[in-house]
Protein backbone atom coordinates (compact mmCIF):
# COMPACT_ATOMS: atom_id res chain seq x y z
CA UNK A 1 0.00 0.00 0.00
CA UNK A 2 1.39 3.41 -0.98
CA UNK A 3 2.12 6.02 1.67
CA UNK A 4 -0.66 8.29 0.39
CA UNK A 5 -3.26 5.50 0.46
CA UNK A 6 -2.12 4.48 3.96
CA UNK A 7 -2.48 8.04 5.23
CA UNK A 8 -5.95 8.32 3.71
CA UNK A 9 -7.04 5.08 5.36
CA UNK A 10 -5.61 6.19 8.70
CA UNK A 11 -7.45 9.52 8.45
CA UNK A 12 -10.71 7.65 7.83
CA UNK A 13 -10.12 5.34 10.78
CA UNK A 14 -9.31 8.32 13.00
CA UNK A 15 -12.48 10.04 11.85
CA UNK A 16 -14.61 7.01 12.71
CA UNK A 17 -12.85 6.60 16.06
CA UNK A 18 -13.36 10.28 16.88
CA UNK A 19 -17.08 10.05 16.10
CA UNK A 20 -17.43 6.98 18.33
CA UNK A 21 -15.52 8.73 21.11
CA UNK A 22 -17.73 11.82 20.86
CA UNK A 23 -20.90 9.67 20.99
CA UNK A 24 -19.57 7.76 24.00
CA UNK A 25 -18.76 10.99 25.85
CA UNK A 26 -22.00 12.82 25.02
CA UNK A 27 -23.53 14.58 28.01
CA UNK A 28 -27.32 14.32 28.13
CA UNK A 29 -29.99 15.20 30.73
CA UNK A 30 -29.75 11.58 31.91
CA UNK A 31 -25.98 11.51 32.39
CA UNK A 32 -25.16 10.34 35.94
CA UNK A 33 -28.89 9.90 36.60
CA UNK A 34 -30.01 6.84 34.63
CA UNK A 35 -27.75 4.19 33.11
CA UNK A 36 -29.35 3.51 29.75
CA UNK A 37 -29.19 -0.19 29.01
CA UNK A 38 -28.29 -1.09 32.60
CA UNK A 39 -31.33 -0.25 34.70
CA UNK A 40 -35.12 -0.03 34.49
CA UNK A 41 -36.54 3.46 33.97
CA UNK A 42 -39.63 5.39 32.99
CA UNK A 43 -40.36 8.45 30.85
CA UNK A 44 -43.53 10.48 31.21
CA UNK A 45 -45.15 13.78 30.33
CA UNK A 46 -45.31 16.53 32.93
CA UNK A 47 -45.23 20.27 33.53
CA UNK A 48 -42.22 21.99 35.05
CA UNK A 49 -42.15 25.13 37.23
CA UNK A 50 -42.35 27.21 34.04
CA UNK A 51 -45.65 25.54 33.09
CA UNK A 52 -44.23 24.04 29.89
CA UNK A 53 -45.09 20.47 28.87
CA UNK A 54 -41.97 18.33 28.52
CA UNK A 55 -40.74 14.79 29.00
CA UNK A 56 -39.29 13.61 32.33
CA UNK A 57 -37.38 10.43 33.20
CA UNK A 58 -36.72 8.56 36.46
CA UNK A 59 -35.50 5.15 37.65
CA UNK A 60 -38.46 2.76 37.61
CA UNK A 61 -38.09 1.66 41.22
CA UNK A 62 -37.93 5.16 42.68
CA UNK A 63 -35.70 8.22 42.71
CA UNK A 64 -35.70 11.72 41.31
CA UNK A 65 -37.20 12.77 38.00
CA UNK A 66 -34.93 14.52 35.50
CA UNK A 67 -36.25 16.85 32.81
CA UNK A 68 -35.47 15.26 29.47
CA UNK A 69 -36.69 17.87 26.98
CA UNK A 70 -36.80 21.67 27.15
CA UNK A 71 -39.26 22.95 24.55
CA UNK A 72 -42.19 25.33 24.51
CA UNK A 73 -44.36 23.16 22.21
CA UNK A 74 -46.50 20.49 23.84
CA UNK A 75 -45.19 16.90 23.86
CA UNK A 76 -47.18 13.71 24.37
CA UNK A 77 -47.34 9.91 23.99
CA UNK A 78 -43.71 8.97 24.74
CA UNK A 79 -42.76 5.37 23.97
CA UNK A 80 -39.36 3.87 24.80
CA UNK A 81 -37.77 1.64 22.15
CA UNK A 82 -37.35 -2.10 22.88
CA UNK A 83 -33.61 -1.69 23.54
CA UNK A 84 -34.18 1.34 25.79
CA UNK A 85 -31.87 3.56 23.75
CA UNK A 86 -34.47 5.86 22.18
CA UNK A 87 -37.87 7.36 22.89
CA UNK A 88 -40.47 8.26 20.27
CA UNK A 89 -43.06 10.94 21.00
CA UNK A 90 -45.21 13.64 19.42
CA UNK A 91 -44.42 17.35 19.51
CA UNK A 92 -46.67 20.23 18.46
CA UNK A 93 -45.20 21.99 15.44
CA UNK A 94 -47.21 25.21 15.43
CA UNK A 95 -47.55 27.32 18.57
CA UNK A 96 -47.39 25.74 22.01
CA UNK A 97 -50.00 23.00 21.52
CA UNK A 98 -51.01 20.73 18.68
CA UNK A 99 -52.20 19.87 16.16
CA UNK A 100 -50.36 19.79 13.81
CA UNK A 101 -47.90 17.27 15.22
CA UNK A 102 -44.48 15.91 14.37
CA UNK A 103 -43.11 12.49 15.24
CA UNK A 104 -39.81 12.87 17.13
CA UNK A 105 -37.32 10.10 17.86
CA UNK A 106 -34.79 11.06 20.55
CA UNK A 107 -31.57 9.11 21.08
CA UNK A 108 -31.23 8.88 24.86
CA UNK A 109 -27.49 8.20 24.69
CA UNK A 110 -26.52 11.17 22.50
CA UNK A 111 -29.56 13.51 22.81
CA UNK A 112 -29.78 13.63 18.99
CA UNK A 113 -33.27 14.08 17.53
CA UNK A 114 -34.89 13.15 14.23
CA UNK A 115 -38.40 14.39 13.41
CA UNK A 116 -40.97 14.28 10.65
CA UNK A 117 -44.37 15.99 10.38
CA UNK A 118 -47.48 13.85 10.53
CA UNK A 119 -49.36 13.69 7.24
CA UNK A 120 -52.75 15.40 7.20
CA UNK A 121 -54.51 12.06 6.68
CA UNK A 122 -53.16 10.77 10.02
CA UNK A 123 -55.88 12.75 11.81
CA UNK A 124 -55.65 13.11 15.58
CA UNK A 125 -53.03 10.66 16.92
CA UNK A 126 -53.99 8.47 19.88
CA UNK A 127 -50.90 6.30 20.57
CA UNK A 128 -47.43 5.22 19.49
CA UNK A 129 -45.63 1.89 19.48
CA UNK A 130 -42.44 0.19 18.28
CA UNK A 131 -41.89 -2.92 16.23
CA UNK A 132 -40.37 -5.65 18.38
CA UNK A 133 -36.98 -5.31 16.66
CA UNK A 134 -36.92 -1.55 17.25
CA UNK A 135 -36.58 -0.81 13.53
CA UNK A 136 -39.92 0.99 13.11
CA UNK A 137 -42.29 3.28 15.00
CA UNK A 138 -46.05 2.76 14.63
CA UNK A 139 -48.51 5.65 14.92
CA UNK A 140 -52.20 5.10 15.60
CA UNK A 141 -54.62 7.82 14.55
CA UNK A 142 -56.98 7.90 11.59
CA UNK A 143 -55.56 4.56 10.52
CA UNK A 144 -52.03 3.32 11.18
CA UNK A 145 -48.76 4.77 9.93
CA UNK A 146 -45.19 3.51 10.19
CA UNK A 147 -41.81 5.23 10.15
CA UNK A 148 -38.31 3.79 10.07
CA UNK A 149 -36.17 4.47 13.14
CA UNK A 150 -32.86 6.36 12.80
CA UNK A 151 -30.41 6.32 11.16
CA UNK A 152 -33.02 6.06 8.40
CA UNK A 153 -35.11 9.16 7.73
CA UNK A 154 -38.35 8.69 9.78
CA UNK A 155 -40.85 9.48 7.01
CA UNK A 156 -44.36 8.26 7.83
CA UNK A 157 -46.21 5.99 5.44
CA UNK A 158 -49.62 4.36 5.81
CA UNK A 159 -49.52 0.78 7.11
CA UNK A 160 -50.54 -1.81 4.53
CA UNK A 161 -54.18 -2.84 4.88
CA UNK A 162 -53.29 -6.53 5.21
CA UNK A 163 -51.20 -5.78 8.34
CA UNK A 164 -53.62 -3.66 10.37
CA UNK A 165 -53.94 -6.31 13.10
CA UNK A 166 -50.16 -6.25 13.53
CA UNK A 167 -50.11 -2.44 13.64
CA UNK A 168 -52.84 -2.44 16.26
CA UNK A 169 -50.99 -4.93 18.49
CA UNK A 170 -47.68 -3.05 18.20
CA UNK A 171 -49.28 0.16 19.47
CA UNK A 172 -51.16 -1.45 22.38
CA UNK A 173 -50.00 -2.19 25.94
CA UNK A 174 -49.48 -5.94 25.65
CA UNK A 175 -49.12 -7.75 28.98
CA UNK A 176 -47.06 -10.80 29.87
CA UNK A 177 -44.10 -12.42 28.11
CA UNK A 178 -45.11 -13.92 25.78
CA UNK A 179 -48.14 -11.59 25.65
CA UNK A 180 -51.24 -13.08 27.26
CA UNK A 181 -53.48 -10.03 27.07
CA UNK A 182 -53.58 -6.28 26.78
CA UNK A 183 -54.98 -3.17 28.39
CA UNK A 184 -58.27 -1.94 26.94
CA UNK A 185 -61.39 -0.01 27.83
CA UNK A 186 -64.12 -1.73 29.83
CA UNK A 187 -67.63 -1.71 28.33
CA UNK A 188 -68.95 0.24 31.31
CA UNK A 189 -66.00 2.63 31.45
CA UNK A 190 -62.59 2.46 33.05
CA UNK A 191 -59.71 0.17 32.12
CA UNK A 192 -59.62 -3.62 31.91
CA UNK A 193 -57.09 -6.34 31.24
CA UNK A 194 -58.34 -8.20 28.17
CA UNK A 195 -56.87 -11.72 28.25
CA UNK A 196 -56.20 -13.72 25.09
CA UNK A 197 -58.58 -16.35 26.52
CA UNK A 198 -61.43 -13.83 26.49
CA UNK A 199 -61.39 -13.21 30.24
CA UNK A 200 -61.85 -9.56 31.24
CA UNK A 201 -60.39 -8.27 34.51
CA UNK A 202 -61.34 -4.71 35.51
CA UNK A 203 -58.68 -2.48 37.03
CA UNK A 204 -59.64 0.20 39.55
CA UNK A 205 -62.36 2.37 37.97
CA UNK A 206 -60.25 5.43 38.68
CA UNK A 207 -57.23 3.95 36.87
CA UNK A 208 -55.79 5.86 33.91
CA UNK A 209 -52.76 5.70 31.61
CA UNK A 210 -52.11 1.98 32.16
CA UNK A 211 -48.71 0.75 30.94
CA UNK A 212 -46.96 -2.59 30.59
CA UNK A 213 -44.55 -2.92 33.52
CA UNK A 214 -41.99 -5.52 32.57
CA UNK A 215 -43.07 -9.08 31.84
CA UNK A 216 -45.24 -9.67 34.89
CA UNK A 217 -47.03 -6.47 35.95
CA UNK A 218 -49.15 -3.52 34.86
CA UNK A 219 -48.81 0.05 36.11
CA UNK A 220 -51.43 2.81 36.21
CA UNK A 221 -52.26 6.12 37.82
CA UNK A 222 -54.78 6.40 40.65
CA UNK A 223 -55.88 9.61 42.42
CA UNK A 224 -53.52 8.68 45.29
CA UNK A 225 -50.50 8.03 43.05
CA UNK A 226 -48.98 5.53 40.62
CA UNK A 227 -49.46 1.83 41.35
CA UNK A 228 -47.81 -1.32 39.98
CA UNK A 229 -49.98 -4.45 40.07
CA UNK A 230 -48.63 -8.00 39.51
CA UNK A 231 -50.54 -9.86 36.80
CA UNK A 232 -50.48 -13.07 38.83
CA UNK A 233 -51.99 -11.45 41.93
CA UNK A 234 -50.36 -10.34 45.13
CA UNK A 235 -49.66 -6.98 46.69
CA UNK A 236 -49.41 -3.85 44.57
CA UNK A 237 -46.52 -1.45 45.08
CA UNK A 238 -45.83 2.23 44.51
CA UNK A 239 -42.48 3.55 43.27
CA UNK A 240 -40.96 6.10 45.67
CA UNK A 241 -40.37 8.90 43.19
CA UNK A 242 -39.12 12.36 44.17
CA UNK A 243 -39.21 15.69 42.32
CA UNK A 244 -42.08 14.48 40.14
CA UNK A 245 -43.33 17.13 37.70
CA UNK A 246 -46.84 18.53 37.89
CA UNK A 247 -49.51 16.64 35.99
CA UNK A 248 -47.35 13.53 35.51
CA UNK A 249 -49.02 11.23 32.96
CA UNK A 250 -48.53 8.89 29.98
CA UNK A 251 -45.66 6.90 31.47
CA UNK A 252 -43.67 4.49 29.33
CA UNK A 253 -41.53 1.86 31.03
CA UNK A 254 -38.38 -0.02 30.09
CA UNK A 255 -37.52 -3.03 32.25
CA UNK A 256 -33.75 -2.84 31.88
CA UNK A 257 -31.36 -5.51 30.56
CA UNK A 258 -32.98 -8.61 29.11
CA UNK A 259 -31.75 -12.19 29.05
CA UNK A 260 -33.09 -15.24 27.24
CA UNK A 261 -33.89 -18.21 29.44
CA UNK A 262 -33.43 -21.87 28.51
CA UNK A 263 -37.06 -21.91 27.43
CA UNK A 264 -36.42 -19.13 24.94
CA UNK A 265 -38.55 -16.57 26.77
CA UNK A 266 -37.09 -13.15 27.50
CA UNK A 267 -36.96 -11.96 31.08
CA UNK A 268 -35.53 -9.26 33.31
CA UNK A 269 -31.96 -9.76 34.36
Amino acid sequence: MSGERRRTKNHRLCGVGLCLLIAACAVTPLTNRIKIGEEAFVIGVGEGPDGQTDLYAAPAGGGAFARLTFNRPEERFPKISPDGGSVAFLRATAGTSGPPWSLVILDLRTNAERSTPLPAEAGEPVRLGWSRDGARVVLGGDGYFVAAAPPAKPALARFSTDSLALADSLSRELLGDPPRGMVGECLGGGLCILAATGEITPLDRAARDAVRWGSDSVGYFLPAGFEVRPLSGGHSRRPAWASAPGGLRQLTHHPGPQVTTSSGVSGIR
